[in-house]
């Protein structure tokens, strides 16, 4: 999983008697990346910063030692650890355990005379915003101190004494991103505020990377270094100072020297702010600087016309995704009549299809078996040919030509032979009695020899087989 699926989220563990002090070695053993931040003056108060994934899933290393995969639920971290450390933690609006009770002895750091939110009230602090002087008038009345404010570079500087901590503040829109920097008697931090997050480093914190193991740095430095530690926090100020020494930048927050006077010198700040932050001058004198009280009753009013014109603005928002819903759902509903024709149509094209194939089939079965009758039909006169054609084959060779071997031959040869006798000595009676031959007597002659010649040709058939067999 790369390093742009992850985002970071910072949280506070709080306990008596020392008992936050276990977070790091809980998350170390967990093999939990995070980043956990303790202040010696405090130690019943840890910060843990450690980075999530969209599914608000911890990174932790893999069992195999190799990768940063996604663990368990950041609730169910906070709960574990809240239990290990027998407190409180919070992230955000994720809370677990129980919110620690002061003792009755007076030196408790949790007693209701002293705790860790006033401890942690800044003297002094400057912001850095590109917001116009008016919405600087949102921020007075978020701290409800007076604000000085000055252009600076290519926004404006505002100047706050014996405020709240900044970076717990709710911060208008309007404002942000802002860069804050803030110092009491022991809290120099800096801090960016954008889209509603803030990335805090606290100069005087003692920040520990865990796992700690040499074997996991190569894994776990570069997510740290790049989400949760100063290498994210150096990417932010260089957003909102591009033309900022990065390197200088890098120094001032990590490096030799480290602190909110280097920070300022290498943003370009006039160096008279680190006298008003070190508590060392009064509020500097600065070219275009105004005054901004906390005007209560204006911010109501503002904030009431602000929050009528986003309620309107969210009414018409839904009212145009209700109306983008309705024509939608008409749309849809249009799209599925359609398909439903469609379909229709399809349906029915596909049965008279259908219907048309059946009655193809149906008139290919009735040609098939019209045409199988006929080839019946032909096959029964075929044999009934052969048939017939063999029977007269057996009637003529069994009955004919047997009886054409006894007797039938021999007695039309001798028909025809006196036949042919009689006729022959018809056509000679002309010349007997010295007539002449007429023409009677010429047909009787032709007659005669076509008799003769018959009977001739039937004694050769009668004949024949039987000179066969003698010879």
């Amino acid at each position: 999983m790369t390093s742009a699926s992850w985002h970071r989220r910072s949280g506070l563990v709080t306990s008596v008697d020392g008992g936050a002090g276990r977070a790091g070695g809980f998350l170390d053993g967990a093999m939990v990346v995070a980043v956990v931040e303790t202040e010696p003056e405090y130690p019943d108060a840890v910060t843990v910063t450690l980075a999530v994934d969209q599914q608000d899933r911890v990174a932790v290393v893999d069992d195999a030692r190799t990768a940063i995969v996604a663990g368990p639920s950041l609730l169910e971290l906070a709960e574990r650890l809240a239990e290990a450390c027998g407190g409180q933690v919070v992230f955000d609006e994720v809370v677990a355990g129980t919110e620690p009770q002061p003792s009755d002895d007076p030196r408790d750091p949790f007693d209701s005379e002293i705790d860790v939110a006033t401890a942690y009230v800044p003297d002094r602090s400057l912001v850095f915003t590109r917001a116009e002087v008016a919405q600087i008038g949102e921020l007075a009345v978020a701290v409800d101190r007076p604000v000085l404010t000055a252009p600076l570079l290519d926004g404006r500087l505002a100047l706050v004494s014996d405020g709240p901590a900044l970076s717990a503040l709710e911060w208008p829109v309007s404002l942000q991103p802002a860069l804050v920097i803030e110092q009491g008697a022991a809290y120099p931090a800096v801090a960016v505020i954008d889209a509603g997050a803030s990335h805090i480093h606290t100069w005087d914190a003692d920040a520990t990377t865990v796992p700690g193991a040499a074997d996991l740095a190569a894994i776990v430095r570069p997510l740290a270094e790049g989400i949760l530690g100063p290498g994210a926090l150096v990417e932010e100020i260089a957003g909102i100072f591009p033309h900022a020494d990065v390197a200088a930048v890098r120094a001032a927050i990590d490096g030799a020297g480290a602190g909110p006077a280097a920070l300022i010198e290498a943003l370009g700040f006039p160096e008279t702010l680190v006298g008003f932050l070190g508590h060392g001058a009064d509020v500097p004198d600065l070219d275009g600087a105004k005054l901004m009280q906390p005007d209560h009753f204006g911010h109501a009013f503002v904030r009431a016309v602000t929050d009528a014109s986003a309620q309107m603005t969210e009414i018409m928002r839904d009212q145009a995704e209700q109306m983008r819903e309705r024509a939608e759902h008409g749309a849809e509903h249009v799209r599925e009549r359609a398909e439903q024709r469609a379909e229709h149509v399809r349906e029915r094209a596909e049965h008279q299809a259908e219907h048309m194939r059946e009655r193809a089939e149906a008139t290919r079965v009735r040609a098939e078996q019209q045409a199988e009758h006929m080839r019946e039909r032909a096959e029964a006169a075929r044999i009934r040919a052969e048939a017939a054609f063999d029977a007269a084959e057996t009637f003529n060779e069994e009955v004919l030509v047997p009886i054409q071997q006894s007797w039938l031959t021999p007695a039309v040869a001798a028909l025809e032979a006196g036949a042919a006798a009689f006729l022959l000595h018809r056509s000679r009676r002309g010349g007997r009695v010295g007539t002449g031959a007429t023409a009677g007597d010429r047909v009787a002659a032709v007659f005669g020899l076509l008799l003769l010649a018959g009977a001739i040709a039937n004694s050769a058939r009668f004949l024949a087989p039987r000179l066969r067999r003698d010879l």
